[in-house]
């Protein structure tokens, strides 16, 4: 199968996105917990707002790094870690962080509206917010495999969105339910006794969250729980995004294999003559 050009269904990104997260299993984990390294540093280090901000954007730049791999395994090689990470030592780690820090950006404008800002200018506020997890899902992909960068990326990431929007639509939230179901069970097993719905009424249960989030034990099971589900899921996440732009690209009629090849072997010095090289598509 060519990555470039596999005409998907929505069915047939997830299988093989799964399917080359299997297939590349350790490599993907060790990358994931490459980048991890400076979040769970600075959460050791007790600056947890901070880490947070670390965190979201070290798996914005798993999107990157993952796009970079993905050009590697089209073109016959397995997937290059030493490679991704030998590539990201310059500026392209920096692109790709300014890229994350703008998709950061909306993510803290979201917040604001959910917290600061008034009915109704909340209202409209956080559903810019919610559209943006669509529109600019894209921007890393677009920043690794087209060279644009910062803002340019996530127009780019919008131009490709809108025109297959309800695809999008669809990938996204089952990603979203997948990542919450993911990170909910794992939260139950590490704290087993919370109960969220004891209370009876609204002010009884707001008293109990406030307490919850107020308890150590429960910090720590997020935490874990946030760990666990971004080495278990997120590398899977990422290989979604990228298949998605390659799909999207590949529909708008702009799939460029020769600039692809070129990258492949300015990063690796893989050569163009395994662009092609064949797989057995999955079954619907």
């Amino acid at each position: 199968m060519n990555l470039f050009t596999y005409p998907h269904t929505v069915t047939t990104l997830f299988k093989l996105s799964f399917k080359l997260f299997q297939k590349n299993l350790l490599g993907m984990l060790m990358l994931t917990v490459v980048l991890l390294a400076p979040s769970l540093i600075v959460g050791l280090a007790q600056w947890f707002e901070t880490e947070s901000v670390v965190f979201f954007i070290s798996m914005r730049v798993l999107e990157s790094a993952m796009a970079l791999g993905m050009i590697a395994v089209a073109h016959g090689s397995i997937f290059p870690i030493s490679g991704i990470l030998r590539s990201f030592g310059g500026p392209l780690l920096f692109g790709a962080i300014h890229v994350a820090i703008l998709q950061y950006l909306l993510f803290v404008v979201g917040v604001m509206g959910l917290t600061v800002m008034p009915f109704p200018f909340n209202i409209i506020i956080v559903v810019l917010w919610l559209s943006s997890l669509f529109y600019f899902c894209l921007a890393q992909p677009v920043f690794i495999l087209e060279g644009r960068r910062g803002m340019q990326a996530m127009i780019r990431s919008f131009q490709l969105v809108r025109a297959k929007f309800g695809r999008v639509f669809i990938i996204v939230v089952l990603s979203m339910l997948i990542q919450f179901s993911i990170f909910a069970l794992l939260f139950r097993l590490f704290l087993p006794e919370l109960d969220l719905l004891s209370a009876e009424d609204t002010e009884q249960i707001q008293i109990q969250i406030a307490a919850i989030l107020e308890n150590e034990g429960v910090h720590r099971a997020m935490r874990l729980s946030q760990y666990l589900t971004a080495l278990a899921f997120f590398p899977f996440a990422s290989l979604l995004t990228v298949l998605l732009y390659f799909d999207l690209v590949n529909q708008e009629g702009q799939v460029n294999s020769d600039h692809f090849s070129k990258l492949a072997t300015q990063f690796f010095g893989i050569g163009s003559e395994n662009s092609n090289r064949p797989e057995t598509p999955p079954q619907d």
